[in-house]
């Protein structure tokens, strides 16, 4: 269903990609899912294609030259993620859960930092809604923990409906619900 309703727009953005910037339309990136296995997850290129003797880094950052015209849209309307629900549908992914994490930081995380692995990646999830990039990394695992402690189908439609009011909204950075808004979900 949401295949269906994303198409459109997944569509006339890929079509913008591939108008303005040679190469593949999506970007595959190695992540760690449940288990700590890897996975390849699905994105759309938001990004120049480097040289073949050019370094990549994996993070970009605000006005980074190798964003192509209108990505920061995309990445604020969260356009370059639909491709995920690929991945939900090969079940490497969840619609919600704690966001997959690359290798190197998987392998800095402490044993009880690695139970967020115990259940799938998601696409959103509680620390999305709950502050995305305003909160540390600290503080986005212990949301990750939080959720695996209390996941249900009540908070995942929770955080699916916060998920959706966020992006409508172009948030980009979220004011965390206060606690007893959540406490209620659970």
């Amino acid at each position: 269903m949401a295949l269906l309703v994303l198409g459109p727009v997944l569509a006339v953005a890929a079509l913008w990609v591939l108008a303005i910037s040679p190469g593949p339309v999506l970007f595959r990136q190695q992540r760690v899912g449940l288990g700590g296995e890897p996975f390849a997850i699905l994105k759309l290129r938001t990004m120049t294609i480097p040289a073949p003797d050019e370094e990549r880094s994996t993070v970009s950052v605000r006005n980074d030259p190798r964003l192509i015209r209108g990505a920061p849209l995309i990445r604020k309307l969260k356009i370059d993620e639909i491709p995920q629900l690929l991945n939900v549908l090969l079940g490497d992914m969840s619609l919600v859960g704690p966001r997959p994490t690359v290798q190197e930081d998987y392998d800095k995380m402490t044993p009880r930092q690695r139970r967020r692995c115990e259940t799938p990646p998601g696409m959103t999830g509680l620390a999305q809604v709950r502050g995305n990039t305003s909160l540390s990394w600290p503080q986005r695992i212990e949301f990750d923990l939080k959720y695996l402690a209390r996941r249900s189908f009540w908070l995942d439609t929770r955080v699916l409906s916060r998920t959706a009011w966020l992006v409508l909204r172009g948030a980009a950075h979220t004011d965390p619900p206060s606690e007893n808004e959540w406490e209620a979900a659970a």
